[in-house]
């Protein structure tokens, strides 16, 4: 990260792509000293709504997930990119639609499975294929 952009950011107090993007990879290597190897690959997806369930009771990571969610379009769909200002807070605009994966997983994290990331993702980009054939993570934080 340059010095001179990252003073800029903070003294416009407004977020950008590689905010979100430092978030997501910081998350990364936190859950794996954790025991839970996250990676950029699209089959992650299918672990978002285990993930985010699994943080719901910690409100300071619901950010976390989200930009790792937002990163994770964002490296694995052709022209995905970040929209910070977006009216209706951060986005991932993706082939023309404007996806919000920070308000996704707060909606998941507040209202349960009928807030299910995976259907929204499937709707909207058709992955993952089965919405409601999704993996999770045991008590030791492997994928099942």
């Amino acid at each position: 990260m340059n010095v001179i952009s990252s003073i800029f950011r903070n003294l416009l107090g407004k977020p950008v792509a590689q905010d979100f993007r430092d978030s997501a990879e910081h998350f990364v290597a936190v859950l794996r000293e954790s025991g839970i190897s996250l990676t950029w690959e699209k089959g992650e997806l299918r672990f978002i709504d285990a993930l985010t369930e699994r943080l719901a009771g910690h409100n300071e990571y619901r950010d976390a997930v989200g930009c790792y969610l937002g990163e994770l379009l964002v490296r694995n769909f052709p022209g995905a990119e970040w929209v910070p200002g977006h009216a209706l807070g951060p986005a991932v605009r993706v082939g023309g639609r404007h996806l919000f994966p920070l308000g996704w997983v707060y909606r998941r994290a507040d209202g349960g499975a009928k807030e299910s990331i995976a259907s929204k993702l499937h709707k909207e980009l058709g992955v993952p294929e089965d919405p409601n054939a999704l993996g999770y993570f045991t008590d030791t934080g492997e994928r099942a």
